[in-house]
């Protein structure tokens, strides 16, 4: 072990190998949320890492990530390099978090409630690895080597019975999240209108707008879920006899909200009837 000897260890037992891509992901998951971890807990540092294969033999991979971890500095001021103090107790503390954040997926219904879509990102890569497996145990240690001996100072472990569980409810988790920022709506009645002064201006954006008064007074920019979805659409505008500002289209949409929960886009996802030359009360402004 090289420079002060604070390491991050990953070992993974396992009756069936470990597929490769899945070992890679393991540490790109635990690199992500070291990055994350250091960002958060610790503004005023930077943290960088490199992974080392310690051993591979039959049912047993050990791997290292050795974390540099330094002062963020200030303009025209060098960065420093934390001491080994410092340090474990930085990679002690992250283990800690690792187990507290990913654990509650280990039982049915378990949820880290401030988990972001890019965490659960990590925390799938995390458990893959051993997931497959019928016996797998994955552990995670911060440890340092002093006086010769390596002492561990944090770990945690978990079974593949317990990553397979875990699997389940991220992607539970995941799609919660993505129902609560995209909300579906089925059958609701959308109307193009006009593109503004604004959208020829220098700067500002064009493209489609509508109104879906039963979501939103305001036009809001109208995307499409599927290519087919954007195909149907335009043949039913081609079908149309009349004015396309005034007729109504039946649809499907996910409407995308922004941070204030706010809708800030259509995005269709499927076109069901149209609904031709509505009267002049029916027609909706910007």
């Amino acid at each position: 072990m090289e420079g002060d000897g604070a390491h991050i260890r990953l070992k993974l037992d396992t009756d069936e190998p470990v597929a490769l891509s899945d070992f890679v992901a393991n540490f790109v998951g635990i690199g992500n949320q070291f990055e994350r971890f250091v960002a958060r807990e610790r503004p005023d540092l930077k943290a960088d890492s490199e992974i080392y294969i310690k051993e591979v033999r039959s049912g047993c991979i050990e791997a290292d990530l050795v974390a540099w971890i330094a002062s963020g500095g200030t303009l025209g001021t060098a960065a420093w390099a934390i001491d080994k103090i410092d340090k474990i107790q930085i990679l002690s503390k992250f283990v800690d978090d690792v187990k507290a954040r990913i654990s509650p997926y280990f039982r049915k219904g378990g949820r880290t409630p401030n988990a972001t879509k890019g965490d659960l990102s990590d925390f799938l890569k995390t458990t893959q690895a051993i997931s497959r497996d019928p016996k797998g145990v994955a552990k995670l240690e911060a440890a340092v080597f002093e006086d010769g001996e390596r002492k561990v100072k944090a770990a945690f472990k978990f079974t593949s019975a317990e990553a397979r569980t875990a699997d389940h409810e991220i992607g539970e988790h995941r799609r919660e999240l993505e129902t609560t920022s995209d909300q579906h709506q089925e059958r609701v009645l959308l109307q193009f209108v006009r593109p503004s002064i604004e959208a020829s201006k220098p700067g500002k954006k064009g493209g489609e707008r509508a109104v879906i008064s039963r979501i939103a007074k305001r036009a809001l920019p109208v995307l499409y879920a599927s290519r087919l979805a954007e195909e149907k659409m335009m043949h039913e505008k081609m079908q149309l006899a009349g004015n396309v500002f005034r007729a109504l289209f039946d649809v499907s949409v996910n409407v995308e909200m922004g941070a204030k929960e706010r809708p800030i886009a259509y995005r269709i996802t499927a076109v069901h009837t149209v609904i031709e030359e509505g009267g002049e009360e029916d027609m909706l402004g910007d």
